[in-house]
């Protein structure tokens, strides 16, 4: 018998096949042909019942409100961006666990400001230290809006260097020159990175 294959994290409202493809499964909804996620977590496929479903990304009662994450950021959205979790609150977690970090209010540009131009709190591949403020319904809800959580380790856009501390909002590539913007930790790039 062939054991379902799993594939990358995903967030809600994400697009996992079309219907001609696979039969709806646990945790995922069909929205004209298309099957999509309702919770963040892990992407299964049955080949044999031909059913596509997503595993949760929390379980209940290893996570609570207010415990800290480090983790590598894997996708972002306008207003989110999904984190695989390395560390839970300090130690390893091993564990194919993901968390979707809020970005509303981080991003700039907003609030009636026309033209001014948009940040990117986090960036596709950095290393991040969030707060955990909800866990509903199997999701784990992330926020960076505290001085000690946020970026804490970034590499350049452009030549992949270890990014360094500019100023409170930006980073610079001492290889290359790039600047970028980023929500950074109070102590980015002090501390070891292990994952």
């Amino acid at each position: 018998m062939k054991e379902a294959k799993r594939a990358q994290g995903v967030l809600p409202g994400d697009r996992l096949a079309v219907s001609e493809e696979f039969l709806p499964g646990s945790h995922t909804y069909d929205s004209s042909g298309l099957i999509r996620s309702l919770t963040a977590g892990s992407v299964v496929k049955d080949p044999k019942s031909m059913e596509i479903s997503v595993k949760p990304a929390a379980e209940p009662g290893l996570f609570r409100v207010d415990d800290w994450v480090t983790g590598q950021v894997e996708a972002t959205q306008a207003n989110s961006a999904n984190v695989h979790i390395f560390f839970h609150n300090g130690k390893p977690n091993h564990k194919d666990f993901s968390g979707m970090l809020s970005l509303r209010g981080l991003s700039g540009g907003g609030r009636g400001e026309r033209g001014a131009r948009r940040t990117t709190p986090v960036k596709s591949g950095d290393v991040v230290r969030c707060r955990v403020f909800s866990l509903v319904n199997g999701i784990i809800h992330l926020n960076i809006d505290e001085p000690d959580m946020g970026v804490v380790a970034a590499l350049c856009g452009i030549c992949g260097k270890p990014l360094q501390k500019g100023s409170a909002t930006k980073v610079k590539c001492d290889e290359c020159g790039n600047v970028e913007d980023r929500k950074l930790a109070r102590d980015f790039g002090t501390i070891p990175i292990e994952p």
